[in-house]
């Protein structure tokens, strides 16, 4: 399992690996896959299409993202104007592009900010509701956004507005001023397990299964590049770690055993709690969410000197597995 908590990196260097493949078009079409079949789930009670069905266009868009950016942990201000019909927000820090920025092994795929643009605002659209950006600061993690009903733009320049003189409007009638810390809230986004998933299935209709294993290898020996010079350092004790560490930052280090002995790790997972999360939701995953425990486990050994065994995995992704040093 991939952590919820490190699905960002794995999107980063999915669009890149799509345009290695296929150039920026392939991208393109990857975020309007995304658009359509995640931020536009008619059946997904998150996504932004449910809410925007169940509510209206407007306030949909305002419930997705009170639950959204909860559970990333942002730190922003916002202002909503229930009468204008309009929603303001100034992100000071994203925490996803603040985790991509602060990698120093990785580097943030070029363009990846502009995916929010085109994931976001084709939803919207549909229900009368224009989304507008601006990214002229995400080298920093900042953005600014607006959302409003169709013909009733905002008064002021959105990219130019300083929070301190919307503030001045708390009081008015339908105004709400939101100003939420980091350190409010945990960044704790379960949703990203689902996205992960269908970055797996996509891969594999688009270029076929070799695909996804292609894809994991490269980003288990990449990404985890840390974790892999910590196991050729300490042994098996590092990855040991690793795997509590993961399971630490899920809230579900209760369904790992871990059975360390000389020159072995011995891990037995009760069940897969992304897996158990989807299906909170009336998801199942596809039958490539394995490889995020098979593809991704074989490549970290092999990349650090150990031996790899998945003994067993289940439906629920209860898995066994055992490494040894070679």
């Amino acid at each position: 399992m991939i952590s919820c908590t490190e699905f960002i990196p794995l999107y980063s260097e999915f669009f890149k690996y799509l345009e290695k493949l296929g150039g920026k078009d392939a991208v393109m079409e990857y975020w309007i896959h995304i658009s359509d079949t995640s931020i536009g789930d008619v059946t997904n009670p998150n996504s932004l299409a449910y809410k925007c069905e169940k509510l209206g266009g407007f306030e949909g868009a305002i419930a997705y993202w009170g639950h959204t950016l909860t559970e990333e942990a942002c730190d922003l201000f916002e202002m909503e104007d229930r009468v204008g019909r309009v929603k303001y927000s100034h992100m000071r820090h994203c925490p996803s592009r603040g985790m991509l920025n602060a990698l120093t092994h990785v580097t943030p795929y070029d363009d990846y900010c502009s995916h929010c643009n085109v994931i976001y605002a084709r939803v919207l659209e549909k229900y009368g509701v224009t989304y507008e950006r601006d990214n002229s600061e995400i080298e920093n993690a900042e953005c600014r956004g607006c959302f409003y009903e169709n013909g009733n733009p905002p008064t002021f320049d959105f990219r130019t507005v300083k929070d301190e003189e919307l503030k001045k409007r708390s009081g008015e009638p339908g105004i709400s001023i939101i100003d939420m810390k980091s350190d409010d809230n945990k960044y704790l986004h379960r949703d990203f397990h689902l996205l992960g998933d269908n970055a797996l299935a996509y891969c594999a209709e688009k270029y076929g299964d070799s695909a996804v294993e292609d894809f994991l290898r490269g980003f288990a020996t990449y990404y985890f590049a840390p974790v892999i010079k910590d196991i050729k350092a300490r042994g098996i004790t590092a990855l040991s770690d690793h795997f509590k560490r993961t399971y630490t930052a899920e809230e579900a280090l209760d369904l790992i055993t871990l059975a360390e002995g000389e020159g072995t790790l011995r891990v037995k997972i009760e069940r897969c709690p992304a897996i158990e999360y989807m299906k909170t939701l009336g998801k199942e995953p596809s039958k490539y969410y394995v490889e995020e425990t098979r593809t991704l486990y074989r490549a970290i050994s092999e990349a650090s000197g150990l031996d790899f065994e998945l003994i067993s995995y289940a439906e629920d992704g209860a898995a066994d597995m055992t490494f040894r040093v070679k």
